[in-house]
């Protein structure tokens, strides 16, 4: 008899065991599949185009493809392209896509605060460009622009940032506040009876920072213990340049420091005024930013330089709007005396960037100023 119910107690136990077992492999069962970590470089993400030259590739916004506030030369490329290859990359919203429909001005504070010295912005990279070398100039051509949904506007309590924002202490509330993006009308409401046409760029959009930059000359601002450079300032490698000329269709020429130049880009933007002024633009995120790179080994430049339909545009940065103004005016006379379709002398590039030069402050709130230098193609006559 004991050696009965010791054999139907162990009958039990194992029935149980394997009731155990096979819920526990039911539950296994239903968790999504985990990819293994990986290389990001190393994954395939090509896409086939036909009759398009080079590839085509498309890099997601995910918490392995973007940092937040900060651009790290060490990182690792989550992509390897050609020169003339086109990527459509996701970007986030802020803080690692913490900013949403119904997150507070507290929520954004505590954001502010929660990762210092870097910058809010999410930023998607680095690519790698095969064939980018120091001194060479990587020509960044914005091909397509696809936003999300929503946008928001924020200014951040001005009896805590007195200093973030050009009326900052004159608010110190703060505010905040999302819009609907309505893309078949490219417009958004901003509230009954004023109505905002959509006009997405990046804000920021950047190479590797120059890790030769001297001291004396500020350099790139904000290096960590970890050597990441933030996303706060715009330089040299341009970074939050915030230039609402970047628009689809632009191109972008910016030096290159490192090798491979690295491509970050975030701080999505869907309309921004020049200034800036309350700290943030329509902030959006876009569900593809098409570019295309390519190595420009014929170009040199020591700061960014934009070309759109209709003019070019020389860029000045610094923590002194004058002496910005100073670096975007220089900027535009050295390109109109080294310009090949009219030879013009130093004075003469002077005297005309006077005369057509439209200097515009492009943002006042990054710590760092911005100043560009429209001039227009259509001076140059025909023949």
């Amino acid at each position: 008899m004991s050696q009965l119910r010791t054999k139907q107690g162990l009958a039990a136990a194992l029935t149980v065991v394997a009731i155990v077992l096979a819920a526990g492999l039911y539950a296994l069962a239903q968790q999504p599949y985990q990819l293994a970590p990986m290389d990001e470089s190393k994954r395939d993400r090509g896409v086939s185009v036909s009759g398009a030259g080079g590839k085509f590739y498309v890099l997601p916004a995910t918490l392995d493809t973007t940092q937040w506030g900060w651009l790290d030369p060490k990182e690792p490329p989550k992509l390897v392209v050609n020169s003339g290859d086109t990527v459509a990359i996701e970007t986030m919203m802020h803080a690692h896509n913490a900013v949403q429909p119904g997150t507070t001005l507290d929520d954004i504070v505590k954001l502010r605060l929660a990762n210092p010295g870097g910058g809010p912005h999410s930023v998607t990279g680095p690519i790698y460009v095969t064939g980018a070398e120091p001194g060479d100039v990587l020509e960044i051509r914005i091909k397509k622009i696809v936003p999300k949904a929503f946008g928001t506007n924020f200014h951040l309590p001005g009896s805590q940032f007195p200093a973030v924002g050009q009326l900052a202490p004159e608010f110190p509330q703060g505010f905040v506040r999302y819009y609907y993006l309505d893309w078949e009308k490219k417009q958004a409401e901003f509230k009954p009876g004023i109505v905002i046409d959509l006009q997405p760029f990046p804000g920021t959009i950047a190479v590797a920072p120059d890790p030769n930059e001297p001291k004396e000359k500020a350099g790139p601002p904000i290096k960590d213990a970890k050597g990441r450079t933030s996303t706060l300032r715009p330089w040299k490698n341009g970074s939050n340049m915030d230039i609402n000329e970047l628009q689809e269709g632009s191109i972008l020429y910016l030096p290159v420091f490192v090798k491979g130049a690295l491509i970050w880009t975030g701080d999505s933007h869907c309309r921004q005024g020049n200034g800036e002024v309350n700290l943030t633009a329509l902030e959006c995120a876009y569900r593809e930013l098409v570019i295309q790179p390519i190595v420009r080994k014929d170009m040199k430049l020591e700061w960014p330089r934009i070309e759109t339909a209709t003019h070019w545009i020389a860029t000045g940065f610094d923590e002194d709007l004058n002496e910005a103004m100073k670096i975007a005016t220089r900027e535009a006379v050295n390109f109109l005396a080294g310009q090949k379709m009219v030879a013009l002398s130093r004075d003469e590039a002077y005297a005309l960037t006077s005369m057509v030069g439209d200097c515009r402050v492009s943002q006042v709130v990054d710590i760092r100023k911005g100043v560009h230098c429209m001039i227009p193609k259509a001076i140059f006559a025909k023949r």
